[in-house]
Formats: structure tokens, sequence, C-alpha cells
């Protein structure tokens, strides 16, 4: 009976501290609205409509901040154009570094080369890298300014998320979790047979579980909303791409302008291809070209012979023949 009744009261604790749990999460989750609530309740209004729709209070806290006592995740994206890979991969790390970030990951790869002919025709390679920066979130408007100043941003996306009633449910889930951890540690001590010690203990072990996911995902609650993620898919390119709006007769500059710098890099893209494979070219024109047509012009000549040597054969026979006419 003693056994039963302190299992009963075991169950109902849990349950209690559950709907406990829920409860409280309701009422943070009220607690973090009611400020934007009393805002717009307000009764003052401009020819019948509330101020409020307007402009909030100047006395109210959140009055420059909307988004003051949320928790907010901020994230963006970036693809960015660079004529110089290095220096700009150099000068967006230092920035990183100065503004208290960190590189999370770092891909780099080489997508096609070229010959830089403006310094002495080297041999090129452009690149492009997928980064992954982890920013301060105060801090992430600077961190995007100065990427604007550094490369062409061809493309832009920030996302914002508010977790704030998810992150509201967890503490209080995990308030009410380690509150029925300690009765449960309590009626282990008072436990008197091993039936009850099993099953306390095996209550002990699924609460702790679930204790430490909700730890878990509050951290990784923590982590986002104190660093943004920014990623940029950075291209090394030979022109950046005009992002700007342009006007027709700017428009018909550029592309003329493309166009001479085209023509003018594929004759030297030909030229450049045919003196270094000269040597090539000319044992290409000895065995295909020359030889053959040596053996061809030696076969026709010792044909053209026979034939000469056949005529004044025929012709001598003629001769002869006539000579011995003449005779008779």
């Amino acid at each position: 009976m003693k056994r039963s009744v302190l299992i009963l009261a075991a169950f109902l604790l849990s349950a209690l501290l559950l709907l406990s749990g829920c409860a409280k999460s309701y009422n943070g989750a009220q607690d973090y609205y009611a400020p934007r609530e009393a805002e717009y309740n307000r009764s003052d209004s401009v020819d019948g409509i509330p101020a409020s729709t307007y402009a909030p209070s100047p006395s109210d806290a959140s009055a420059n901040d909307p988004l003051i006592n949320r928790k907010i995740i901020r994230n963006a994206s970036l693809g960015i154009e660079t004529l110089d890979f290095d220096s700009f991969v150099k000068a967006i790390n230092d920035k990183v570094a100065e503004l208290g970030g960190y590189v999370q990951s770092n891909v780099v790869r080489n997508r096609s080369s070229y010959y830089d002919y403006r310094n002495g025709g080297t041999k090129k390679y452009l690149r492009s890298a997928e980064i992954v920066y982890r920013i301060p979130a105060d801090r992430l408007d600077e961190f995007l300014a100065a990427a604007d100043g550094l490369g062409n941003i061809i493309s832009r996306n920030e996302t914002v998320s508010d977790v704030t009633e998810s992150y509201v449910d967890v503490e209080a889930r995990l308030r009410s979790l380690r509150t029925e951890y300690d009765t449960l540690l309590g009626l282990l001590s008072r436990a008197e047979n091993l039936e009850e010690i099993i099953m306390l203990q095996d209550r002990l072990t699924n609460v702790r579980y679930e204790i430490e996911s909700y730890e878990a995902r509050l951290r990784s609650y923590d982590s986002q909303i104190a660093f943004s993620t920014v990623s940029i898919d950075l291209s090394e390119v030979e022109r950046e791409t005009a992002v700007a709006e342009e006007t027709f007769g700017e428009e018909t500059a550029r592309r003329f302008r493309e166009s001479l710098e085209d023509v003018g890099e594929g004759f030297r893209d030909f030229a450049a291809w045919f003196l270094g494979n000269l040597p090539r070219i000319l044992v290409f024109l000895f065995f295909v070209v020359c030889i053959p047509l040596v053996i061809v012009l030696i076969i026709v000549g010792s044909v053209k012979r026979k034939r000469r040597k056949k005529k004044a054969l025929a012709e001598a026979k003629a001769a002869e023949a006539k000579a011995v006419e003449e005779n008779k």
C-alpha cells in the first residue's frame, strides 16, 4: 500500500509540474507581448485614428527599438565579386577579427585560367569561395556596410527570426524538469524497496535526458542570437558586374568598351597560343604537309620522266621506220 501511494504521488507531482511549466510558458510569452499590446491600445488618437498607428510614444521603452526584449536571430547571405581575390579575403578577415567574429568555414576553388597580359603575360586562375562568418549580432550592420565597401555586392539577403515564444517555452519546461528532478531525488532517498528504487532511477534518467536536451537547445538559441551567420559567395572576376541602373548611353558605352576588350584579349590569346605552340605547328607541317608533298612531287616527276622516255622512244622508232622507207 505504501509503495502504491509513493508511485501515485510521484506521477501526480510530475503532472502538476508539467501543467505549471505550460502555464509559466504562456505567462512568460504574455510578458513579452504586454508592452507592445499596451502601446497599441492607448486611447490617444488623431482624427479618430490611434496615435500609435503612426508612431509609438517616445516615452515607451520600445519606441526606438521594436525588437527590444525579443529573442531575435539575424542572418545574412551575400554574393560578392572582386578583382583581387587575396586582397579582399585579407581585408574581410581583418574586419571580422576587429568586430569580434570568426570564420566558421571556408571553401576555395579554381574556376578557370587566363593570361594576365598587364602583368607580363603570367597565367592566373579565377577563383571562387564559399565563406561562412559568425559576427556579433549587434555589429552585423557594421560588417555588412564594410563588405559593401570592399567588393561589388551583386546579391544580398537578410533574414530575421523571432524565437521568443519557443525560448520562453523551453525555459519554463526546463525549470519544471529541474524541480521534478530534485523532487524525485528526495523520493529516491526515502524509497525502501528495490522496485521503487528502480522505478525512480528510471524516471530520473529520463528527466535528466530531457533537461540536457533542453539545455542544449537553449545554448543553440543563445549562440544564434548572440552571433549572426553571414554566408558569402565570393567570385573573382576580370570585370565587375554593373549593379547600378545605367542610362542607354552608359550601357552602350560599357558594352562597346567590353567588346573592344574582348576582341583585344582574343587576339592576344591567339598570338600567345600560336607562338607558344610554334614548334608543334612546324613539326606538324613537316610531317603532315612537307613529307607527303615531297613524295607526291617525286612520283609526279617519275611519271613525267617515264612519259618523256616513252615518247622519245616512240619518236626514234618512227624516225627509223621513215629512214628505212626512204632507202627503198
